[in-house]
């Protein structure tokens, strides 16, 4: 699924999960074995959680808001729900314990993990950190300008979707969650705040993101340039760190959920729920990857796991991953990456200068026909498009190094002789994904970008209390 499709459906991915959870349906993406190859890193994208984000343009956020994060010494919280204490405010907005191990509950029945203390612990953390980040999306897009309200009847479409998707209904999916503990407005209100959140990141930049031509020329040309190495079928779980603390603390929630996929073999589902990746979207999945897209330390991790097995966790000066291995493939022929247009001209040999003259003025295919009227018994023949594999060597060896547009050399062949034109030479064909993909994913990498760069601005343009 694209980000276009994502941002117009994104509320509907966690009930999905809960659904193929609860129905005991196999993860797409299964974590094998676990092997103990050297440290490694990921070359996959921060999130919204882990990046960097640099100033927000445009953000709409509250800029005369006093940012502070402090612990709940600083100030008295305001009591919360009856019975409940309150774990963390945000801009005046509780959230109470209940909150908390509600959204933790529903991590949990979406991961199938067992309710372990360890796990619990962790889930919590999890869900306080979305939690928080809920409260401010619902509050920038509800509050001037933008007023985005999302009513009931457009929840409870997406949950019928997503029911029917998955050949249940809205009824069995309250009951499953309800026996699991869990209230089912605690999956609207996620959902709820995810449909106003992608609204507003689609109305801000959907139409102002412009990919250009030259960015997809180069990034085809770097994919072709990788095709005929091996490729790497990889899926990661990314959890970010800043200091030697969060270090120690992520290299411990690392191992922890390194044993829960040993024991469930659901790579996918920890990794949409606990990664800070943009890849826990697709359940960790970063897609086909060459060796020479990955950072070195990566590639020597990735180069000596078989398919099926998952890293150690992985220490890196942003955080800490578990990377797997889901499948591997060789890489395609040299030359099959290249698409070529070809027009062959030929004339009787007795018109050789001639025809030698034409092949060093002529510049592309679009006036041949006219420029051949002048050589008496020339003609031209068009060869088509296809890949620089396919051609025989011969043809191969002729157009070798020809810029688009040139003809080759002059050659004999019986009474004839001919020269061959380059119309055209394009990046495509095996191995590298079509002009369309290619703008689509860079179209993903400057939405998920603004999209963190809007979030951070909100948190420290915010007044956040925590306990």
């Amino acid at each position: 699924m694209s980000w276009k499709q994502i941002w117009a459906a994104c509320g509907a991915v966690a009930l999905a999960a809960f659904v193929d959870a609860s129905a005991g349906a196999q993860p797409s993406a299964q974590a094998g074995p676990q092997a103990s190859p050297p440290a490694a890193l990921s070359s996959a994208q921060p999130s919204a959680q882990g990046r960097q984000r640099p100033a927000a343009q445009g953000s709409g956020a509250r800029q005369g808001a006093q940012a502070a994060t402090q612990p709940a010494s600083a100030a008295p919280p305001p009591a919360g729900p009856s019975g409940e204490s309150v774990v963390a405010v945000v801009n005046d907005e509780v959230i109470s314990t209940y909150d908390v191990r509600q959204r933790a509950l529903l991590l949990l029945l979406q991961s199938q993990f067992q309710p372990t203390p360890e796990i619990m612990r962790q889930a919590s953390a999890q869900a306080l950190h979305d939690l928080i980040d809920e409260h401010l999306q619902l509050q920038e897009t509800g509050g001037d300008p933008y007023k985005i309200h999302i009513t009931d009847a457009e929840v409870d479409r997406r949950l019928a979707d997503v029911a029917r998707s998955n050949n249940t209904t809205v009824q069995e999916l309250t009951r499953r969650l309800t026996e699991g503990g869990v209230n089912v407005n605690t999956l609207r209100t996620q959902i709820k705040a995810d449909m106003a959140w992608n609204r507003l990141m689609s109305g801000l930049y959907g139409s102002r993101i412009r990919i250009s031509d030259a960015e997809v020329r180069e990034t085809l040309a770097r994919i072709a340039a990788n095709a005929s190495g091996t490729h790497y079928q990889v899926s990661e779980i990314f959890i970010p760190a800043n200091t030697p603390t969060e270090m120690a603390q992520a290299q411990d929630g690392a191992l922890r959920l390194l044993e829960q996929i040993g024991q469930c073999r659901c790579f996918d589902r920890v990794a949409h729920q606990f990664s800070a990746s943009p890849s826990a979207a697709n359940g960790g999945d970063i897609g086909w990857v060459a060796a020479s897209e990955l950072q070195p330390e990566v590639a020597n991790v990735i180069q000596h796991l078989q398919p099926g097995q998952v890293s150690n966790p992985v220490r890196t000066s942003t955080g800490v991953y578990i990377v797997a291995l889901r499948d591997k493939r060789e890489g395609v022929p040299q030359g099959s990456t290249t698409q070529v247009t070809l027009r062959e001209i030929s004339a009787p040999g007795a018109r050789r200068q001639q025809l030698e003259r034409l092949s060093h003025r002529i510049a592309g295919c679009a006036t041949i026909d006219r420029e051949i009227t002048s050589i008496e018994g020339a003609q031209s023949t068009d060869l088509g498009q296809t890949s620089e594999a396919d051609l025989s060597p011969e043809i191969r060896n002729r157009i070798n190094g020809l810029a688009t547009g040139a003809a080759s050399p002059v050659v004999v062949s019986g009474d004839q002789v001919n020269t061959i034109v380059v119309c055209s030479r394009d990046t495509g064909g095996a191995g590298v994904p079509s002009r369309d993909e290619i703008e689509n994913r860079l179209f993903e990498q400057q939405l998920s970008m603004l999209s963190d760069r809007y979030l951070r601005n909100l948190r420290s343009e915010a007044t956040i209390i925590q306990r």
